[in-house]
């Protein structure tokens, strides 16, 4: 008589329907961070906070159970109009894939125009986010005819465009920022894996094992250390901000973090003297660090859309109402939520300074010189920012 086989260990993960109840049960506990939050005082913050859970799952989905396959990487626009969570910069195009360094990989075409062009190779998972570690990263890159541009991910060092490899499991953080967001372009580009065979081999019981099981992580531990992040921004002192770096984030920015509070008879005036950077922008973000949906209210302005007073000092006000400023930031009916400054390569990290005045005395708190904005050009304004985001490909 012949050995008996075994059972496949994975296989048996699927008799019963224990991995799915783990699922479920992590979607489940995530109704914590809205309702066991102290900080949380309103039903709107509240409401924000349901469509919050559903956007973490959502956003979790992808980067588990379908995009983890490093043999035939895709990329993924992981951020959007749809999707936020960990302070999406409206400026950016934010994409990533899953890689290995027993791979070699070449991301070709057209490099668009884009104002920063990054790519950073990371070890671990997204998911495992306090083992998920910065390995490699290039800003500057070579550009050949017709805009063109070859880039090889490997662990050995090749010529032209290379970024290393970490051994093992990995991932790339591709990010475009755009500050021109009505010309600039987006790049048009692809990443292969150098040999790979076609189709490739059908998914196992094991890999949906373990990649549900990724998901589970995604659920339990990211948005906790959001959560984490989240609560010093209220750290900073009133009408203030506070600065430090997100060891998540992006290495070259300092990020400002504080609050805003603002009723609908009232205004922020946010001014700051800038420093000298590539690259800055502030905007408005909810409780749960989502971006305020940017693509139909100006809730953010970044150093080439903003205007800089004759003092030389950039103002901006917060109000529900239109001020007829250009430099306004659109509270939207959030009377609460996080305020949020990036400088990237700044000399310096100026704190903002922010006062509060009644909306209907506003005009008598700016500059005379404050430029002003019809009713009609705000409506140009906004029908091309909504235009705009689309056309970079970050809806």
């Amino acid at each position: 008589m012949g050995e008996l086989s075994r059972p496949d260990p994975a296989e048996a993960k699927f008799r019963n329907p224990a991995l799915w109840r783990a699922a479920v049960k992590a979607m489940a506990d995530l109704e914590r961070l809205v309702w066991n939050d102290p900080l949380i005082q309103d039903d709107l913050t509240r409401a924000e906070g349901l469509r919050y859970l559903t956007r973490l799952i959502s956003g979790a989905l992808p980067m588990t159970l379908d995009m983890a396959t490093p043999e035939h990487p895709q990329f993924f626009h992981f951020l959007s109009t749809r999707i936020h969570y960990g302070l999406p910069a409206t400026d950016c195009l934010y994409n990533w894939a899953a890689l290995h360094g027993d791979h070699v990989y070449r991301i070709s075409g057209d490099r668009g125009s884009a104002h920063l062009f990054d790519i950073e190779t990371r070890t671990g998972h997204f998911a495992h986010v306090k083992d998920w570690a910065l390995f490699d990263r290039r800003s500057v890159f070579e550009v050949g005819p017709d805009n063109r541009v070859e880039i090889v991910l490997s662990r050995k060092r090749q010529p032209g465009n290379w970024i290393q490899l970490p051994e093992g499991p990995g991932n790339i953080i591709f990010r475009q920022y755009f500050y021109d967001w009505l010309n600039e372009r987006p790049a048009q580009l692809r990443i292969v894996s150098e040999g790979a065979h076609y189709p490739p081999p059908a998914l196992s019981t094991q890999q949906i094992a373990e990649r549900t099981q990724l998901f589970i992580d995604w659920l339990n531990f990211l948005p906790d250390r959001f959560a984490q992040v989240v609560r010093t921004y209220y750290e900073a002192p009133a009408n203030s901000m506070i600065f430090d770096g997100i060891d998540f984030g992006w290495k070259d920015l300092q990020y400002g973090k504080g609050t805003y509070n603002c009723a609908e008879d009232e205004a922020l005036i946010v001014e700051v003297r800038l420093p000298k950077a590539p690259y800055w922008s502030i905007q408005l973000c909810s409780h749960f660090w989502e971006a305020r949906d940017f693509h139909l209210r100006q809730t953010s302005l970044n150093g080439h859309q903003a205007q800089i007073d004759a003092d030389g000092v950039f103002r901006a006000v917060i109000s529900h109402a239109d001020p007829g400023v250009p430099n306004w930031l659109d509270a939207g009916g959030h009377e609460r939520g996080l305020l949020a400054i990036r400088y990237y390569r700044a000399d310096s990290a100026p704190i903002p300074a922010m006062r509060k005045v009644k909306l209907s005395i506003l005009q008598n708190e700016l500059p005379v010189s404050t430029p002003r904005l019809s009713a009609e050009q705000r409506q140009q304004s906004l029908r091309e920012r909504a235009a705009s985001v689309p056309r970079r490909g970050c809806e």
